[in-house]
């Protein structure tokens, strides 16, 4: 085992297993109640490392180091396909799907040499998504104040909709067949576009359970969602706001920093 692997095990507070569907469906847990689904390293890579699609995809180390240091995850692109390696080191087959609507999205199609099923698998999309999926059994159900429901569309077409308070809040189309890396090149740089109607480049989003919970941050909002109910806190104050990012998200104050000017400089500003 590398050294990258055995870093990226020891951030998940875990050690290699065999590869079957409670091991899977427990690194997936952990992935979510770590690594935080958030766009400030979008910000910051695109401002140190590039701008248009592969270019500005971050390594597995740079991934590692931006955690440990500044407490960063990432959106789809950086969390799943990075989680997909890990899962591939550990001994199972993975594969790289995308889901359309909106900016494109990028999960993955893990099978199981055991039992020969592929199983969606998503670790990237600020939901609350913790087991592996068989898409085939159009699985439904309720966590921390969101519903998820996937219905086929066609035999390798499936519709994930994600509702809260019975209302749609996203809804995308999974193509459940394999796709290769370079062809989310021009799908990221997409996502990457400095304009003004693409709003995950002009507000802070982010997503990490813990607590039996779903903290989630929409710039100066903290959601905190359980099945029994939903809290906002509103923060006026950016130390304040800043304290608590750093409480609930492990976000190194610097970087957040950062990213609020890099919202000022494009017109957003979260605090006077």
């Amino acid at each position: 085992m590398n050294s990258w692997q055995q870093q990226y095990l020891a951030a998940l507070q875990t050690s290699p297993s065999t590869p079957t569907l409670d091991a899977l469906r427990s690194l997936i847990r952990r992935h979510l109640h770590v690594f935080p689904f958030e766009n400030i390293s979008k910000f910051r890579y695109y401002e140190h490392r590039g701008r248009s699609g592969l270019h500005w995809l971050p390594d597995i180390d740079t991934f590692l180091h931006h955690f440990e240091q500044h407490g960063l995850g990432g959106n789809c692109y950086i969390l799943n396909y990075h989680f997909g390696q890990l899962l591939a080191a550990l001994g199972y087959q993975v594969d790289l799907v995308r889901a359309s609507g909106g900016n494109t999205h990028l999960a993955l199609m893990v099978t199981l040499a055991l039992d020969g099923q592929p199983y969606y698998v998503d670790v990237g999309y600020g939901a609350p998504l913790f087991e592996p999926l068989r898409l085939e059994e159009e699985p439904r159900f309720a966590r921390y104040g969101e519903e998820v429901d996937i219905r086929r569309l066609a035999p390798r077409q499936f519709m994930i909709d994600r509702r809260t308070n019975g209302q749609s809040i996203v809804t995308k189309t999974i193509e459940w067949q394999p796709v290769s890396l370079d062809r989310f090149d021009d799908i990221i740089t997409h996502s990457l576009r400095d304009e003004a109607d693409n709003p995950f480049m002009r507000r802070i989003t982010a997503t990490r359970f813990q607590d039996n919970a779903a903290y989630t941050v929409i710039n100066n909002k903290l959601f905190v969602k359980k099945d029994s109910g939903t809290e906002l806190h509103a923060y006026t104050d950016e130390a304040d706001w800043i304290a608590m990012m750093r409480t609930t998200f492990r976000f190194d104050p610097a970087v957040l920093h950062e990213s609020l000017v890099f919202l000022a400089a494009r017109g957003v500003r979260l605090f006077d």
